[in-house]
């Protein structure tokens, strides 16, 4: 099977979040999608499979620890692989992701040689805010102290697909590290399934694997409820472009972008980032 090596959020390779998109030509078993994923340890790697309906492209994404129903720079990176193969006279594409029983939508530009792609994530879920009685047994859990914490905005659970606890600091984003032996059910007890640590003042943003607690150079899905976030408290407003970084301190410099459009009582999130090609290549097993 083919396979392409992309950096997510990021014009040029070496830096964004790398990605592995490979392209089977049957389903396999889980167990042999999780080994190859463990094989490439890039974060995550998503498997693009035969479409069965017109610009719907089934796929199955992977971290080295487990299968995740939705993620945000493997569905970026492969716009862009399926733009270039599947469409590669047209400067812009439109198709359907089809992940976890969902349709992601996405938009993919090229010019200059260079692709844009633009995922719609959809209503952003607000799960509910974290009394600030736990601030101090977060802080405690990620390296901080509880006045790191910022007083002045919530602790809110947030997702477009997967639950993440922001957590919004003033101070110590460089000194953030998971400090508990069990993480991923700490963060159950919130109602969370990852963390997503923000600077209030930069949008400079952090997130770690629960299990091995490697840092994630670029988090899309994170991304997305934390720009839904920003405008439901009024710290940015609707229909403009929110610009968040990340990865600084893995040395993968990474932007991405979110728009949010505001709907009766609704909150509807699109991500877009640069998807730069690094490698491609062929796979046996």
């Amino acid at each position: 099977m083919n396979y392409h090596h992309v950096d997510v959020f990021a014009q040029t390779p070496f830096a964004g979040n790398g990605l592995t998109v490979v392209l089977p030509d049957v389903d396999l078993p889980r167990s042999t999608l999780l080994a190859i994923t463990r094989e490439f340890k890039q974060f995550e790697t998503i498997f693009l499979l035969p479409a069965e309906e017109k610009d719907v492209f089934p796929a199955r994404i992977f971290t080295v620890d487990e299968e995740l129903p939705f993620a945000g720079h493997p569905v970026i990176g492969a716009g862009a692989v399926l733009h270039r193969l599947f469409y590669p006279e047209a400067d812009a594409a439109s198709f359907a992701l089809a992940i976890g029983g969902r349709r992601v939508p996405v938009r993919s530009n090229r010019a200059d040689g260079r692709y844009r792609v633009t995922m719609d994530q959809g209503q952003a879920l607000f799960a509910g805010t974290v009394d600030r009685t736990a601030a101090a047994a977060i802080a405690t859990a990620l390296s901080l102290r509880p006045d790191d914490i910022d007083p002045d905005w919530p602790m809110e659970i947030v997702s477009t697909g997967l639950r993440y606890l922001l957590v919004p600091v003033r101070s110590g984003l460089e000194k953030c590290r998971i400090r508990h032996d069990d993480f991923q059910s700490f963060l159950e007890g919130f109602g969370a399934q990852f963390i997503y640590v923000f600077d209030t003042a930069s949008r400079e943003c952090r997130t770690w694997g629960n299990v091995d607690h490697v840092e994630d150079a670029a988090t899309g899905s994170a991304a997305g409820p934390l720009a839904a976030y920003l405008v439901k408290h009024g710290k940015a407003e609707a229909d403009a472009i929110i610009t968040i970084h990340q990865g600084r301190f893995v040395n993968r410099p990474s932007v991405i972008q979110a728009r949010v459009t505001a709907a009766a009582d609704s909150l509807a999130v699109s991500i877009a980032g640069d998807v730069a090609f690094f490698a491609s290549g062929t796979l046996t097993v």
